[in-house]
């Protein structure tokens, strides 16, 4: 029996419009120590470069590939940002995370409970 929950669509926490559909886009945050901040590791959902979904890749064009906010398309709500020019590193000092992140704040993550029988 799977032990994990599955994990639904990432979506906006006001108008619920679905931001990302595949969670395998997401960084693992694994690779980084026990000594990293719960902020770095809690609060944020990274994504991964080659698998941005294509309203966030049309962003960061725009911006020609610096910094900005991301925000929901359909409600205008501020969601996430990004950085492709600071090269932030996580607490412990080993991991460079990914430039692009979601707020867990301002967006909601279903955790879909396995049925038992």
């Amino acid at each position: 029996m799977n032990s994990q929950p599955n994990v639904g669509n990432v979506k906006c926490h006001k108008c619920r419009q679905v931001l990302l559909s595949d969670l395998s886009a997401t960084y693992n945050k694994s690779r980084c120590k026990d000594t990293c901040s719960s902020y770095n590791r809690n609060n944020f959902i990274y994504l991964l470069e080659d698998h941005l979904p294509a309203w966030i890749k049309v962003k960061i064009e725009e911006e020609q590939w610096t910094k900005g906010k991301l925000h929901c398309e359909n409600c205008g709500c501020k969601v996430g940002t990004f950085d492709f020019v600071s090269g932030r590193k996580c607490e412990c000092g080993i991991t460079v995370l990914p430039p692009v992140h979601f707020v867990l704040s301002q967006v909601d993550i279903p955790i879909l409970i396995p049925n038992l029988k």
